[in-house]
């Protein structure tokens, strides 16, 4: 697949980066000639110098051979301009990124429908969006939600007092169906088996009917609790729509906003009608102790720069907080970030990487997740009539080794299968996969697709 990207910003970059590393055709068009110096050094793509927003640059990228364009620029005008003019020269699938919320919240029709435009992307929103999950499940380290909400896949950590330690899979309580699809182990993905035994500090991805599953945790030794108090460090964005979405759930959770810009402060003060903003340093341990922070549920730190967001995380759990979710935008760093005891880690980047994926998979993909350093991905995605797949059972498929379907969904019901499920025509399948695995799991139920 021939992908022109235009923008070379941290989550142009990322795209770049795991598109390229799959084997596609990978062109970018950047104006900074620094960012330009930096991708020619760090990735194998093809630089193109100038402004998406061209159609000579755009020619010289190639738009006419192309599959996909992704405008991640700064400028949302610039980003939707250059996807108006790629459906022009007839690319199939555009995805801009938009952030200002006026584009996003057009009363009566879609915006992005209306402009032809396949997908807006707000990281910002996308990434409040899998905080505010976490906040609802508080006792989960992620949370994400499949077949239009019926199925939940939590990742929680096995701790020095859970009665899951030493435990092998096969051994665990089954009387309500759930699957374990994957294990985190030492910062590697495992996929499971029967016989795998359960250590401390491991972190299982646990799927099940979102129905069940506070009863599947319950069984398992997780114990949710009711959050009262959230502190939100960042009024920014990704701070204010979490925000928003606290106050419009009507749980009746007090919510604090430290911002250190005034103006920014004020602005936000008057958007939200139950939320207290304060104005202050959120790494002035003395202003954090006055107002009581120790007492919050969980603290969020959402601002720009990630050194604060971990410095103020681990103070925030000096002074008591519960649970910590901090925002780091470098990639690179997360693991260093959970392995000194932030308890949620979220990934602005992974997490719109994720959301632009679902055009690049091949079959009928509905969604995609990326999971972790290494990539893997779950694939909500429809088996076609005609593929390999369909009319078998689970335990005669030749499924790669690393991969699990982890539930089924057929017309309206939920199904957590076992090795004598069949796989119907038009079943609604959650696949996990490791990233060597996931072609071959796109051909098992892609019509056509062959072993």
């Amino acid at each position: 697949m021939k992908v022109i990207i235009i923008g070379a910003g941290k989550v142009g970059f990322s795209m770049a980066q795991l598109l390229s590393d799959e084997g596609n055709d990978v062109v970018i068009i950047e104006q900074s000639p620094e960012r330009q110096q930096l991708l020619e050094e760090a990735l194998d793509v093809q630089v193109i110098y100038g402004s998406g927003s061209s159609t000579s640059v755009l020619e010289a990228a190639g738009v006419r051979s192309a599959d996909m364009l992704i405008a991640v620029t700064e400028y949302d005008e610039l980003n939707m301009i250059a996807c108006l003019l790629a459906k022009k020269y007839g690319i199939k699938t555009t995805v801009a990124r938009v952030r200002n919320p006026e584009y996003l919240e057009v009363k009566g029709f879609s915006l992005n429908e209306t402009l032809g435009i396949d997908l807006f992307i707000n990281p910002e929103r996308v990434t409040a969006k899998e905080i505010y999950k976490i906040v609802k499940n508080p006792e989960a380290l992620s949370v994400e939600y499949y077949a239009d909400g019926k199925v939940q896949l939590n990742e929680l950590e096995i701790d020095e007092a859970s009665h899951l330690k030493g435990k092998k899979l096969k051994e665990l309580n089954s009387t309500i169906p759930y699957n374990i699809v994957a294990i985190v182990r030492d910062r590697k993905m495992l996929m499971p088996s029967g016989d795998d035994v359960l250590q401390e500090e491991d972190r299982i991805n646990i799927m099940a009917r979102t129905a069940d599953m506070p009863e599947v945790e319950k069984v398992m030794g997780f114990h949710s609790r009711k959050i009262e108090h959230v502190t939100i460090l960042g009024g920014g964005r990704t701070g204010c729509y979490l925000a928003q979405m606290l106050e419009a759930s009507r749980a009746g959770i007090n919510i604090k906003i430290i911002e250190r810009d005034l103006s920014r402060a004020r602005q936000i003060a008057q958007k939200l009608k139950n939320t207290m903003v304060i104005h202050g340093d959120g790494g002035d341990y003395e202003m954090l102790e006055e107002e009581n922070i120790g007492h919050s549920d969980m603290f969020v730190a959402v601002t720009d720069d990630d050194k604060v967001n971990l410095l103020c995380c681990l103070i925030a759990q000096n002074l008591g907080v519960k649970k910590t979710i901090c925002q780091i935008k470098r990639t690179d760093v997360m693991p260093l970030v959970e392995q000194i005891g932030i308890d949620a880690v979220v990934s602005p980047r992974i997490i719109t990487a994720g959301a632009i994926l679902k055009y690049i998979r091949s079959g009928d993909i509905i969604s995609v997740t990326l999971f972790g350093e290494e990539r893997a991905e779950m694939l909500e995605l429809l088996a076609q009539p005609g593929a390999v797949a369909v009319n078998k059972t689970l335990k005669s498929l030749d499924m790669p080794n690393g991969a699990l379907i982890g539930a089924v969904m057929r017309q309206d019901r939920v199904i957590i299968p076992d090795g004598n499920f069949i796989i119907n025509p038009h079943d609604r399948l959650m696949v996990f996969a490791l990233p060597r695995n996931i072609h071959k799991v796109e051909k098992l139920f892609r019509n056509g697709g062959r072993k």
